[in-house]
């Protein structure tokens, strides 16, 4: 499924979510591809991104308020 942060600006907040939310899970599928060990990504709250990698520990990352562009700067920071 596509995100498109263009669109979810006219959506409502609860479509609006949902947009984003597949965005994270997206930047994680395109993670996992990556040397990085990242096995996925996952919004919790809206706000923060749990990124778990394959040795099964996690970080969290605050994107509160984030673009879409600055979630993928915030969690490649962070692996």
């Amino acid at each position: 499924m596509r995100a498109n942060e263009t669109s979810a600006v006219f959506m409502d907040e609860a479509d609006a979510l949902a947009d984003r939310k597949t965005f994270v899970k997206n930047l994680g599928d395109l993670l996992s591809q990556t040397r990085e060990s990242v096995k996925s990504c996952e919004l919790d709250n809206g706000e923060i991104v749990t990124i778990t990698f394959n040795c099964g520990a996690t970080r969290r990352v605050n994107v509160n308020l984030d673009s879409y562009t600055a979630i993928i700067r915030d969690v490649v920071k962070n692996i």
